[in-house]
């Protein structure tokens, strides 16, 4: 019995880690995002950065933040800004960058936060819409070292915040069940024939 039971969890633990295969890309694993400066408002765009379209990859991706300053380096749920020397950002109504959904390829933004700070004097202000990440660091002044930010998504219309996607199980899934339920099936079978044939009157000893 005790082997039987062995031979069903088996089973039950290859399907469920066959079935339970997911793809755990983050939310800018192999997307294109936007990267855009800003000064000395949201409506002036600021032509000394590194702006434009960015695959997000293994390598750094914005090699110039503004001003020859500064580094962006995109993960699976966020961004490292990366500072190499110190100077201080102007004050005015918005001096600081956006990040932008630009291919409409990413689940809506659901929050945005910042983990860490070693790289700026005070905290930069974050806000975010569904498809942009705000960051206004107007009168800070920053110093090397990094800054860390997290970001979450909806999975779906449901609000449901989540970064993966579930994969449907493969028919190998299904026949690599089916193989673990017969060999219980068979070693319950043939246990039972062991504990009949044992069951039987045993011959006379000889005189």
């Amino acid at each position: 019995m005790r082997n039987s039971l062995r031979l069903i969890a088996i089973s039950v633990a290859l399907w469920f880690g066959s079935s339970a295969s997911i793809a755990n890309a983050g939310i800018f694993d192999g997307q294109t995002v936007n990267y855009q400066y800003y000064f000395p408002d949201l409506s002036t765009p600021y032509a000394a950065a590194a702006n434009g379209n960015y695959l997000v990859d293994s390598s750094v991706e914005v090699a110039d933040v503004v001003n020859g300053h500064g580094t962006i380096d995109f993960g699976s749920d966020g961004f490292v800004i990366s500072f190499t020397d110190s100077s201080s950002f102007s004050s005015a109504t918005f001096n600081g960058f956006v990040i932008s959904d630009i291919s409409s390829t990413l689940n809506p933004f659901s929050s945005f936060s910042l983990v860490s700070n070693t790289g700026v004097l005070g905290i930069p202000t974050l806000s975010f819409d569904s498809d942009h990440l705000y960051v206004n660091w107007e009168g800070l002044s920053f110093t090397s070292g990094n800054l860390v930010f997290s970001v979450t998504s909806f999975a779906n219309n449901d609000n449901i915040v989540t970064d993966t996607i579930s994969a449907v199980p493969e028919p190998e899934t299904y026949a690599m069940l089916l193989a673990g339920l017969g060999l219980v099936g068979f070693t319950v079978r043939r246990k039972k024939m062991f504990i009949d044939a044992s069951a039987q009157p045993s011959a006379p000893l000889l005189a």
